[in-house]
């Protein structure tokens, strides 16, 4: 994995955040989690953040939320989930997750 890119508050990135290209909660937790269980809009799946062995972590796929109810890990949507779970900065995170725009693009 390389190193995040570190910025100064000085320094302005080349690009920006566009969450519209953020992918969807369902299929982003789908995709990384594996099989997803429960009804309703928050879903249970095994933790990654800590050995778990019986399904701790609750993700809301309206939003993106999740909140493991063994060691605390939570935020409030997928892009927080991904720079947690491997350990990004904000614009390496969004670049990996294709809502990083480089340049004067909308």
């Amino acid at each position: 994995m390389p190193a995040p890119t570190k910025w100064r508050r000085s320094q302005k990135a080349p690009g920006k955040f566009n969450r519209s290209l953020l992918p969807s909660p369902a299929e982003y937790y789908a995709r990384e989690l594996g099989a997803l269980k429960g009804a309703g809009p928050w879903k249970t799946a095994l933790c990654p953040f800590h050995q778990d062995t019986s399904p701790s972590l609750s993700v809301k796929l309206e939003t993106g939320g999740y909140h493991c109810h063994a060691c605390g890990e939570g935020g409030g949507d997928v892009l927080a989930f991904h720079r947690r779970r491997y350990g990004q900065s904000f614009i390496d995170a969004c670049k990996a997750l294709g809502c990083w725009v480089e340049g004067d693009r909308p």
